[in-house]
């Protein structure tokens, strides 16, 4: 009895942790809005760089381009 007691403890232990595991990646696999605003921002410092470091003729040309 004692020994089917601990194994099905075990058992149940076990599961809650795989059944965390699964909920944890679940989240993580979920797209932040955060994540697309860092995308957009990075993605206009670029041009900024790009602005700051590149010819006068471009630089009229990427700033019409920000809009």
């Amino acid at each position: 009895m004692a020994a089917a007691f601990y194994f099905f403890v075990g058992a149940f232990v076990f599961w809650l942790a795989f059944r965390s595991g699964r909920k944890r990646g679940a989240e993580q696999k979920r797209p932040d809005a955060r994540d697309a605003e860092f995308e957009r921002l990075t993605a206009r410092v670029r041009t900024l760089e790009q602005i700051i470091t590149d010819r006068d003729w471009r630089l009229r040309r990427d700033i019409d381009g920000l809009g």
